[in-house]
This record gives structure tokens, sequence and C-alpha cells, in this order.
């Protein structure tokens, strides 16, 4: 039915530009491509005669669906295919390794924006810098803004209510815009200087600020001018640190990769007013044989999209995995020239620009160079250049890049060398002790959180190959409410995990050409995210935690999945079964990899339950009223001042209140007053 489905597809494919998805089993992404004409392009992975490189072949014998959208032209395909990417990091794409997690730097669009470390792009307005892959450098960096340039850091609404400035006004660090001491546009040009600052447009920079003072003294303001020569200090001593790489004041990135055992890492110059501002290094996962053109190609299209905020929301472009024709159809629309357009022209006034340089120097030229130099002139708003130089300044310059790949590389390799074997070691040893058939590849740990049985939570926690996976961690909120009892909140726990872990011959089959059935099963698995089985079920806890759990694994049917219990006090581990304890010596990697699990469990099970335990605090007898949600509650309160307040009110004047009607005056004036 599979390859029925699948030749229909092929054979239905348009000859128009556009993405295509290919889709393997469970309805995981593979891959995902451009093409100027999808149906040459995906019918041409499927030919007997095709001679395509092992990566390749053993994609194509996975895939048992396509899915496309249709676009406009090249450039919408190469933006939406970046985006793609991105979103759902497809095993047999070339990639940027944690792109995720990359940190930036953004100004906030706010009125009187603040400058803050995130790790989130958002199409909001906001001008992001970055990614950097220090955060502890971004940090500093942040610090260094916040000194040089006296910006609020606090989320106080700009009202004119409040009425005396805080602490960071008095030792200078902010300008108290919040009690009217400083003005709108006064701010706006101090936040002018920060982005100039984040540009490497220092001279410029120090010709606004020196022209600034000039005046101030001038007109015998010294205060002021004391304030601006500080601040044109502490800009000339970041900037003397810049190394002078260029005569010219040339705007440029640098960029070189380097290969070993399968692994690519790509070193970016980035050099402006030619001065090298900074020098950033990433490292690609899929690379495998793929060619350096092509390398170079997936690298440059996902750098700067995330450099220059050109990325959408995740409900943007969720719907397009769903399978059926009103998706895509979505997708296409969401996708369409005018928003593309649109968000193009955003980024573009916003970030686009400083981010992208005026000259990209690389090593190998990608053959679809043509477009994207087309859609980096569009973002940045002038004309932008890709080279490969091959003699001169440039190509010496690229020399010292490759050998900083190396350097990078060579470190990565190492460090991933001994991570691994550490792993290794720890898991093959604590296979040995707990007699398991083999390492235990997937280990999840639970723990419980609560005081007297109040806002109880439990936690999941999840290693794979000796390492925590973030993303496959959960907590769950306690529904067991009879008082403190650790054993029936770690059963309900494990009761509400494993009912996930059925087995896919238990689905009922898909029919062939039933594109509503499909979408809802593809919709199903994403839901399952628990569908993975453990191979080791860690509790922390001795014998009476370990023997709640064992009862559940029997109730459900699943006691051949191992489990061992972590006792706190001696850091013993018990196994169902053997009343004796097995004792692991204090310096056993295996010890210490249950203990690094166990305590991540406690970590994040304490988070939640503190959330909970805060949002508990707070909580006021309005939130108890039917009819009154969050923003009712805010009226009410600004309205009134107080719960108190609102009790002694009559119904006419709470009914006054904006979305209040009379009906629900009276609810709550007879809710509150019961």
């Amino acid at each position: 039915m599979q390859e029925n489905r699948l030749e229909r597809t092929l054979a239905q494919l348009p000859d128009v530009p556009g993405v295509y998805m290919m889709i393997g089993e469970d309805s995981r992404i593979l891959y995902i491509g451009k093409a100027v004409s999808l149906r040459s392009r995906v019918r041409s992975y499927f030919q007997d005669s095709a001679a395509h490189p092992l990566r390749t072949r053993s994609m194509v014998e996975r895939v048992v669906d396509v899915r496309t959208i249709v676009v406009s032209n090249e450039i919408e395909s190469l933006i939406l295919e970046a985006n793609l990417i991105k979103r759902h990091q497809p095993p047999f794409n070339v990639r940027l390794r944690d792109d995720k997690r990359f940190p930036y730097l953004k100004v906030t669009a706010e009125p009187f924006p603040r400058v803050i470390f995130t790790r989130t792009l958002k199409d909001d307005g906001a001008r992001y810098f970055g990614p950097y892959t220090n955060a502890h450098g971004l940090r500093e960096l942040i610090d260094l803004i916040r000194i040089v340039f006296p910006l609020r850091t606090c989320r106080e609404p700009i009202d004119g209510k409040r009425r005396r400035p805080c602490l960071q006004y008095h030792i200078k660090r902010c300008l108290a815009p919040c009690v009217g001491y400083q003005a709108e546009d006064d701010y706006d040009r101090l936040v002018d200087e920060v982005v100039l600052f984040l540009e490497g447009r220092q001279d410029a920079l120090l010709a606004r600020l020196q022209n600034d003072m000039c005046a101030a003294a001038e007109h015998f303001n010294f205060e002021a001018a004391a304030h601006l020569r500080d601040r044109i200090i502490a800009v000339r001593r970041v900037t003397e640190t810049q190394k002078v790489v260029w005569r010219s004041r040339i705007d440029m990135d640098l960029i070189a990769v380097a290969r070993a055992q399968g692994q690519a890492c790509m070193q970016v110059f980035m050099v402006r007013g030619g001065k090298l501002l900074g020098q950033e290094h990433f490292i690609l996962d899929g690379t495998g044989d793929v060619a350096a053109a092509e390398l170079f190609s997936e690298f440059l299209k996902q750098f700067y999209t995330a450099r220059s905020g050109n990325t959408p929301s995740g409900s943007e472009i969720d719907s397009e995995c769903l399978g059926s024709p009103l998706a895509l159809r979505a997708a296409r629309e969401q996708e369409s020239p005018v928003a593309l357009s649109e968000r193009t022209r955003r980024r573009r006034a916003a970030a686009g620009a400083a981010a992208i340089p005026k000259e990209i120097s690389i090593e190998a030229l990608p053959a679809d160079g043509s477009v994207i130099e087309a859609w980096l002139t569009e973002l940045k708003g002038q004309r932008v250049r890709i080279l490969r130089p091959q003699r001169g300044g440039r190509a010496d310059y690229m020399r010292l890049v490759q050998k900083n790949a190396d350097q990078n590389l060579k470190a990565f390799l190492m460090h991933q060398e001994a991570t691994e074997s550490a792993s290794a070691n720890a898991l093959t040893e604590l296979a040995a002790a707990l007699d398991l058939p083999g390492p235990p590849h997937r280990i999840e740990c639970y723990d419980i959180s609560n005081i007297q049985g109040t806002n109880s939570v439990s936690s999941m926690v999840v290693f794979v190959e000796g390492r925590s996976k973030k993303s496959d961690y959960r907590h769950f909120k306690i529904q067991y409410d009879r008082g403190p009892n650790d054993f029936a909140m770690m059963q309900e726990t494990l009761r509400r995990r494993l009912r996930y872990l059925r087995n896919d011959a238990d689905r009922p089959p898909v029919g062939d050409g039933d594109a509503a059935a499909a979408a809802m099963e593809a919709q199903a698995a994403r839901k399952e995210r628990f569908h993975q089985k453990p191979d080791l079920l860690l509790i922390d806890g001795g014998k009476g935690q370990l023997n709640a759990v064992v009862e559940v694994l029997h109730e459900m049917d699943m006691w051949g999945i191992p489990v061992a219990g972590l006792a706190k006090e001696n850091e013993w581990l018990y196994v169902p079964g053997n009343p004796d304890p097995i004792v692991l010596p204090p310096n056993s990697a295996g010890l210490h990899l249950v203990m690094r699990v166990r305590d991540e469990a406690h970590r994040f099970a304490i988070t939640y339950h503190r959330q909970r335990r805060a949002k508990a605090m707070t909580k006021s007898a309005l939130d108890t009223l039917d009819g009154v949600g969050a923003v009712r509650k805010k009226r009410l309160l600004t309205a009134f001042g107080s719960v108190s307040a609102i009790r002694r009110a009559t119904v006419d004047e709470i009914a006054a209140v904006k979305g209040v009607s009379p009906a629900l005056a009276s609810q709550i004036k007879t809710a509150l007053n019961a």
C-alpha cells in the first residue's frame, strides 16, 4: 500500500518551484529540500539509474511518502527550506548542532526598550544580535552595555504612576524614565547608541558622543558632559581590543570549514569596518559524504536565517506536517509571497541589514550561490556578494580562519571522545551491576515533590547514552489528593507514563488513500511523546518506592522493563526480587551516573513544585469565580484596588467595569460576600 501511495504521489507532483519533505515511518520527516521543479527533483531520487551517494540511498530506502509546499520563486523556497530545517531538524539534512540553544542579545520593541539575553527568536519587532556560542561571553557583553549605556533593566510599566526611582538610578545605571526623569526621545537616542555599538560602528558612535559632550559643555552642563566623557572612554577601551585586519573599512564575514571523522566545523570571522569584531565556530550534524559546496550552501542559509531573525514562530509551520491537503493549503497560505515580503521588510528594518555584511568569503561556491546572494541582498537592502578568494590578502586571511576551524574541530573531537568513553564505561558498569541484558541506552528517572501532600508534583527526566535529553523531560501535576503518600503518587505517575507504551502493531492500520485517517494518525503519533521504551526505570527511593512501581509494571503487563531504586541515605541500589542492596564503590562511574540522573530528577521536580507553590500563594479570591478570567480580574483590581474594595462596592459599580455585565456583577458580589 505504501509503495502504491508513493507512486501516486510522485505521478502527481507539479512542475513548479517549492519545498519537498521526505517522510518516513511514523510520519517522521527524514529530509527537507527545495527545487526549481518539484516534479523533476523529487522523481530523480527514485530513478533506478541514478547514482546517489550512500547517504542519499539510505534515506530513499526509508521514504514512504513525499509532501510538498508550492511557492512562487526560488528565493521563497530557499527561505522556507531553511526555516523548516531549523524547525524540524531532519536527520538527513546538514544542520547546525544545538542551533535552537544558541543565545541572542535582544533589544526589545517595547516603549523604552531593554537589552536582554534570550534563546528564542520571535517575530515581535525586536532587534536580535547573534547567534553567540558563548553564553557567558554574551552575559558579560550585556553587563558592559548596562554599565556604559544606562538603559532600564526592569519591566516596570512607564505610565507616570511611579513616584520614586529605584536603586538603579542612584547608582547611575538608569536615568529613571519611570518617574519622568528621562524623556522618551532621549532614551531612544541612547538605544540608537547601543545599536551602533552592537553593529560594530564604534567610529560613528564615538563621533556622536563627542558632539554631544561638546554641546553639553558649551551649555555649561558639565555633569552631563562628564557622563558622556566616561562613556567615550569605555567605548574606546573596548574598541582598542579589536584587531585591525583590513586597511579599508570593509564589512565581511570569512567562513572556512574543517572536516574529520565524519564531523564538520564551520569557523566564522566577523569583520566590520576593517576590524575583527568576533569569531564563532559551529559544529554541523549530518555532514557525512556531503560535498563542500553543498555544505556551505546549507550553512549560509541556516546561519543567516538565524542571524537576521528571519524565523517564523512554531505555530506558523506546525500545520504542514499533518499530511492532509487542508494542512498543506494552510501552510502555503501562511508562507505566501505577500506574507514573506512583509516579514522580510520588518526584518530588514529591524536587524537584517546589520547582521549581514556586504561580502562573504567562503572556500567553495555553492550551486545555488546566486539565489542565496539575491536572498541576502533582499534582506540587507543592498548588494551582497559571495566570493571564493584564491589569491591576495583575502586568501591569506582565509588560511588563518581555516587554522582556527581545524583547531576547534580537533578540540571538539577530543572532548567528544572523552565524554563518550566515560559514558560508555558508566553504562557498561551499571549494566553489569544490575544484571541488565545490555547497557541502558535510555534511562528514565522519576521523583516526587510535595509538602505534606500539597501542590504535589512528579518529574520524569531522560538520559540517552549517559547524557540528559531535556526535550524529553516531563513533569506531572499529581491528581492524588488524600494526603502525603509518595507511594501512591509514584504509582499514579508511572501509570500515566506507561500507558503510552503501546506497540505500533496495536494501532489500527491506515487504509490506502485515507488522507483523513493518515492525518489523525500522524497527529496522534506526535502527541504520544512517551512512545520510546526505556531500557531502565530509575526511581528516587528505596524498597518501598520500588515495590510500588513493580506493582504498576505487573498491573500493566510491562514487568519486562528493568527497574531499580536509588536510596539517598547510603546511595544503594535496589532491584526487584533481591532484598539486599547493590553497593557500588564510591569511585564507580556507574554510581556517579545514577546519582547525576537522580539529582537531575530531584532538581526538575523541586523547580516545578516551587512554581506551583508560588502560584498558590498569590492566588486571589477572584480566581475561583466563574466568568472572571485574567483580563477581567486585572480590570476589577485596577478599578477598585483590592478584593475588599470590590466586596464593599455595589453591583452597579462593579458592572461599570469594562467587560462585566450586570448579571456577572451580581454573581461576583454574591460570591465574594458569601
